[in-house]
């Protein structure tokens, strides 16, 4: 599974209870690791600080507004204000006063490993975004919507609240080892203020937080592990989002094949769901199955986009990605044998399930991209059909394609009535789509599947 910015910042907070544990637990052997763990919770406090700055600027383009006022005011209501007055309480960190020690390079603790890991977090979130913080995925969305990182932040200023309240913990563990309280003190101040504006910023960033956020968001890379068909069909769909993502530019894409072989994989993953649920993808799509209508769906709009002519050719790579995910559709859940999984009911089959309605999932997000992508290849008028299939009706309402074809063109710009027509068959998949497909008896087991398939809104390029 690939990790997620809510896996790092979580194993962040594993890694923060454990080295406080440590402290609590064993203490201090000498006067050396004593400075080392002291250098590390600096550390700690350094990326914390960091990170919450990230989340709440990540262009760093208002930095003069956050200079700290009113410092010690924790029931300010502004959560940037109090943010900044936490940090700065805090005093210097990343160039602290020689008084407080800095940790050896070969020096291991949990602190240390969950500093990594909130700068790892930081590091996943910006692969998201360009240079002047430009989407460069469709994650990029929830990366640059400022309502999702500060409910990100409730639980990085949790993760803060744990971190002061260890400095307690290591002047006891001081005391232990006869260090002088001079010498602690210089070390771990008074933070009573910024534990009180730690507790401020929790409960402002909080009223943020949906359930959502940037839990799912995973890096912006894309390989396909392959040996196991379930994990191999999330990647390989999971690499085709962001594919169809790239092609709703405002520079268009002048392929339609590419649009047409995504509307037949649509077709595929639905009709292989609902034979896994044993329905009969052959009946009229008056049908009350979902599955079923969305796969007739897709195929209208695939045998629509059949009579467009454009001039670009297909994208290799997508397309060796749509060959592989109908291998895999045919292999997990082959046509013409009956649908196994309506009988048994053991793992495998839920993992099964769940990769499939996952599928169905992403592909339902990349027709809302592909949508934008047609439409822009539209009004690039280098979209044609061939004269022959456009009728009367269709003329009628653009007298430029109807003097064209009385004049013998072989070819014609699609009027606009004709492209209208394909933009319905675009927006009837997502009417079609089930909001709730058909879910298996129990929970998949040994399946976790990619973030895509997790409960998450996405978006293409406007």
């Amino acid at each position: 599974m690939r990790a997620t910015y809510g896996d790092l910042v979580g194993r962040a907070g594993v890694d923060i209870h454990t080295g406080l544990l440590h402290v609590m637990r064993r203490g201090f052997r000498d006067l050396t690791q004593v400075q080392n763990t002291v250098g590390t919770y600096y550390d700690l406090l350094a990326a914390l600080r960091n990170h919450a700055w990230w989340l709440l600027d990540p262009a760093k383009t208002r930095a003069a507004d956050r200079l700290p006022q009113g410092r010690g005011r924790p029931d300010h209501d502004d959560l940037d204000r109090v943010a900044a007055n936490l940090f700065a309480s805090l005093g210097p960190l990343t160039q602290r006063p020689v008084q407080v020690p800095y940790p050896e390079p070969t020096f291991d603790h949990p602190w240390r490993d969950a500093a990594d890991k909130l700068g790892a977090a930081i590091d996943l979130l910006a692969t998201h975004v360009g240079p002047r913080y430009e989407p460069r995925s469709e994650q990029a969305s929830l990366v640059l919507d400022p309502e999702q990182r500060h409910g990100a932040l409730a639980f990085i200023a949790a993760l803060t609240d744990l971190t002061l309240n260890a400095d307690s913990a290591i002047g006891a563990a001081c005391r232990h080892r006869d260090i002088p309280w001079e010498q602690v003190n210089r070390w771990l101040p008074d933070r009573s203020t910024s534990k009180s504006l730690t507790h401020r910023l929790h409960e402002l960033a909080s009223d943020h937080d949906h359930g959502r956020g940037l839990r799912d968001v995973t890096t912006n890379i894309y390989p396909v592990r392959e040996g196991d068909s379930l994990i191999e069909l999330g990647d390989r769909m999971l690499r085709l989002r962001h594919a169809a993502w790239q092609l709703a530019d405002t520079v268009p894409d002048y392929s339609v094949v590419t649009l047409r072989d995504l509307a037949g994989l649509g077709m595929a993953a639905h009709v292989h769901a609902a034979h896994a649920h044993g329905m009969d993808y052959r009946v009229p799509a008056s049908s009350s199955s979902g599955l079923v209508k969305t796969a007739h769906a897709f195929q209208r709009l695939m045998v629509d986009l059949d009579d467009y002519l454009a001039p670009g050719p297909p994208d290799p790579a997508i397309r060796v990605d749509i060959l592989a995910a109908r291998e895999l559709l045919t292999e997990l859940v082959p046509l013409d044998r009956p649908a196994r999984i309506t009988t048994i009911w053991d793992p495998r089959t839920r993992d099964t399930l769940e990769a499939l309605h996952g599928s169905c999932e992403v592909l339902t997000q990349i027709t809302r991209m592909n949508q934008t992508t047609f439409a822009t290849l539209a009004r690039s008028e280098l979209l044609h059909v061939p004269a022959r299939l456009l009728d009367g009706e269709l003329l009628s309402e653009d007298p430029v394609a109807a003097a064209a074809k009385l004049s013998g063109a072989r070819r014609l710009v699609a009027p606009a009535a004709r492209v209208r027509s394909t933009v319905q068959c675009y927006q009837s998949i997502g009417a079609a789509h089930p909001e709730a497909p058909v879910a298996p008896t129990g929970p998949a087991q040994h399946y976790d599947p990619p973030a895509l398939f997790r409960p998450a809104e996405f978006e293409g390029r406007p």
